[in-house]
């Protein structure tokens, strides 16, 4: 029932989604001052925005007046407008106009801020937590660090992006994402002869995370998932990785539903922000350090890599979409 029953959705919406610390992106989202991004998860509307003065903020994007919607999509804007009465709020969430409102007898102007989460960057990606006595993120996190610091993720960029609407409960797509051992059955013939089940291990460390790497098989007829023996463009490889992170992946998942990925030569991760107990919208994203682009073979070597990507991602839809119906 954990998996369908719409009460026990409500008790996580009450005891894990307004408590815990969520991630809705990464700094480069909202790069220049101005930049916006709309985004919503578990039933709150936010809008991610850089303020003039280059300062990262996250709003709730209901107006303080009559609880219409300010601001939809992406963009760059230099304030707010609300559709409904026009009252306008500047990046920094503060009310900057409110047509005709010096008559109304008791108005405070400085009363009506757009709220928020608290916020809290940690490697470039952005976290938000609706309770306000919520404990900071990093420490937390600190156990887990060490397997990401090798790849500087602060110099990473998002590269590619693909958005999928799922019929499955959250916890069925962080489950299917934290072990390898399906690459035997779901991946037989993509996963399995690259970095196969019985090289994978998983870390025994401490925290609200797993770690689980995937070491790669060496072969120089295997150039990539569904090899076809030719040689493929590669994304150039990342300095100053070990021995052992230039041969393997790793799978990353932080409580409850951050999934980072990370290769010899790039950075994955999955935003997943649940739409009910069985219904969620998940968002895949590439990123690789900022030296990458612009080289002649980056976007080759991408295009291969997200091409392999969609093709497996097929396997995993179809185990997740028959995991849903075993559970009922």
């Amino acid at each position: 029932a954990a998996y369908y029953s719409p009460e026990l959705y409500q008790r996580e919406l009450e005891r894990i989604f307004a408590r815990e610390w969520l991630c809705i992106g990464r700094v480069e989202d909202v790069s220049r001052p101005g930049d916006f991004v709309s985004i919503d998860i578990v039933g709150e509307p936010l809008v991610m925005v850089r303020d003039l003065e280059g300062k990262l903020r996250v709003h709730s994007r209901i107006c303080r007046h009559r609880s219409m919607v300010i601001c939809e999509g992406a963009g760059n804007a230099r304030s707010f407008m609300c559709p409904y009465h026009a009252w306008t709020y500047g990046l920094d969430g503060r009310l900057a106009g409110a047509p005709e409102m010096e008559f109304t007898p008791g108005f405070d102007r400085a009363a009506c801020t757009l709220v928020g989460p608290k916020v809290e960057v940690w490697e470039g990606f952005v976290f938000v937590n609706f309770d306000k006595d919520a404990a900071p993120l990093a420490p937390r996190l600190t156990n887990i660090q060490a397997f990401y610091k090798n790849w500087n993720f602060a110099d990473h960029v998002s590269v590619r992006s693909y958005e999928f609407d799922v019929p499955w409960n959250w916890k069925v797509m962080c489950e299917n994402y934290i072990e390898a051992y399906h690459h035997i059955g779901a991946h037989r013939l993509s996963l399995e002869p690259v970095m196969p089940t019985r090289l994978v291990r998983v870390e025994d460390i401490d925290g609200p995370f797993t770690v689980c790497h995937m070491p790669h098989i060496e072969d120089e007829e295997v150039s990539g998932f569904y090899s076809t023996g030719e040689v493929e463009p590669k994304l150039p490889r990342i300095p100053g990785l070990t021995e052992a992170e230039r041969t393997r992946g790793s799978l990353n998942h932080i409580f409850p539903f951050l999934l980072i990925s990370t290769y010899p030569d790039r950075m994955e991760y999955y935003l997943n922000f649940p739409l009910g107990p069985d219904r969620m919208r998940t968002r895949k994203i590439f990123c690789v350090p900022k030296d990458v682009i612009g080289k002649p073979e980056f976007e080759p070597a991408l295009k291969v890599t997200t091409e392999q990507f969609l093709k497996f991602r097929l396997e995993d839809v179809g185990v997740n979409n028959g995991i849903m119906a075993g559970v009922r």
